[in-house]
């Protein structure tokens, strides 16, 4: 009987220390484990949050600009100073030239308005002047006053001339509104209908610019 509860305690005993070993077997393996997985953290490289496309670009202009501005020296800040004051002075520059284009165009246009009103005003002088030359008479002392006239109005007309006034012949050709007015319409076998058959008052231009229709007789 002794023997047996000797025999079963031996039993006992050697299960306890197996365990004892299984335990400590698996406590070495778990720190294994834990030792691994330290390692792992260790080495495991952090993950950057991902950047939209747009957003990188962004980044990078904005790196580069202040990379740039960093690494300017001193002469290509200068430089780059130079060219926008040249820019500027340029720009004004042809601002400048485009207003002395715009004044000198605005002072010959005041100038021409000018000389319209003044020549305008000796239109009339110029009609009297012909009318006396168109007067017939036999008299002597009457002809001796119409070339004294007639010199007078050669000088007149030759003075508005020299301004760019001139007279525009009429009579024969079509009835063109630009440069006619029609006081009076006739019946004409010799003209076709709307041709100009009498000048009743002459028209000038001065320059481009009519500056007086002529006042015409047309064939209907």
């Amino acid at each position: 009987m002794k023997k047996k509860k000797a025999q079963e305690g031996k039993i006992k005993l050697a299960e306890e220390k197996e365990v004892e070993k299984k335990e400590a077997a698996e406590e070495k393996e778990v720190e294994k484990k834990e030792a691994a997985e330290e390692i792992e953290v260790e080495v495991k490289p952090e993950v950057e949050p991902e950047v939209e496309p747009e957003a990188q670009d962004k980044q990078a202009e904005e790196e580069a600009e202040e990379k740039t501005g960093e690494e300017q020296t001193p002469l290509e800040k200068a430089q780059a100073e130079a060219a926008q004051y040249y820019d500027r002075w340029m720009r004004l520059a042809a601002e400048f030239d485009n207003y002395k284009r715009r004044s000198a165009r605005q002072f010959a246009e005041l100038v021409q308005s000018a000389n319209e009103r003044l020549v305008t005003q000796l239109l009339p002088v110029l009609d009297n002047f012909e009318r006396a030359l168109n007067h017939e008479g036999d008299d002597e002392t009457l002809e001796s006053f119409r070339k004294g006239v007639e010199m007078i109005f050669g000088q007149l007309h030759d003075v508005l001339k020299a301004e760019g006034l001139k007279s525009f012949d009429s009579v024969g050709k079509p009835f063109d509104p630009n440069i006619h007015d029609a006081i009076m319409q006739m019946e004409s076998e010799e003209h076709e209908s709307g041709t100009v058959m009498e000048e009743v008052q002459k028209g000038y231009t001065l320059g481009d610019k009519v500056l007086r229709h002529t006042k015409v007789v047309v064939s209907k």
